[in-house]
């Protein structure tokens, strides 16, 4: 009988060395799965849009991670400065200074902005957000170049992933004072 457990005990040895390496393998798997690096912003973040001066720690959570940054500024039409930054050659983000009419009501203007059209959080003083768009009103701005308009500040997060509704509130209400005190208001 001595004879007949030995190959028994020889083939459950093997066994267990097998598994012992398996299971080795796996954890070493897991662990360089786990060790990759995150991937991260290899760009400086902007520190203005449409010419305004915005701290880069409050937009930096809203933009993905990317080697190259660009900042486009455009005038689509002469109510509206759109500020778009690409990554990577990728839209991630857009700022833009709109005027609209006095009578035009407020929910107006955010149904024509996205992000904000969908179930939006107020302050109730004409500021709209949610976590990957904002609308709100420039209070006392007048420019001789659109007397009979109001200029509001809207924002759009292209990645839903990167959506923080609080951090939303504080760039757009750090946004749109600085607007405020730029030259857009005279």
């Amino acid at each position: 009988m001595a004879m007949s457990s030995r190959p028994e005990q020889a083939g459950y040895a093997w066994a267990r060395r097998a598994l012992a390496a398996t299971g080795a393998i796996a954890v070493l798997g897991m662990a360089s799965a786990c060790s990759e690096p995150a991937a991260k912003k290899e760009y400086d973040v902007p520190r203005a849009l449409c010419g305004v001066p915005v701290d880069p720690d409050l937009l930096s959570p809203f933009l993905p991670a990317g080697k190259k940054v660009r900042v486009l500024e455009t005038r689509p039409v002469p109510s509206r400065k759109q500020c778009r930054v690409d990554v990577d050659g990728k839209w991630a983000f857009m700022a833009n200074l709109q005027w609209w009419e006095k009578d035009v009501d407020v929910s107006t203007v955010v149904a024509a902005n996205p992000e904000t059209d969908k179930a939006p959080q107020s302050t109730g003083d004409d500021f709209f957000y949610t976590g990957t768009g904002a609308v709100k009103l420039v209070k006392g701005c007048k420019s001789p170049d659109h007397a009979r308009h109001l200029l509001y500040t809207s924002i759009v997060v292209d990645d839903p992933d990167l959506g923080d509704t609080a951090a939303m509130k504080k760039l757009a209400n750090a946004f749109t004072e600085a607007v405020g005190k730029s030259d857009a208001c005279a």
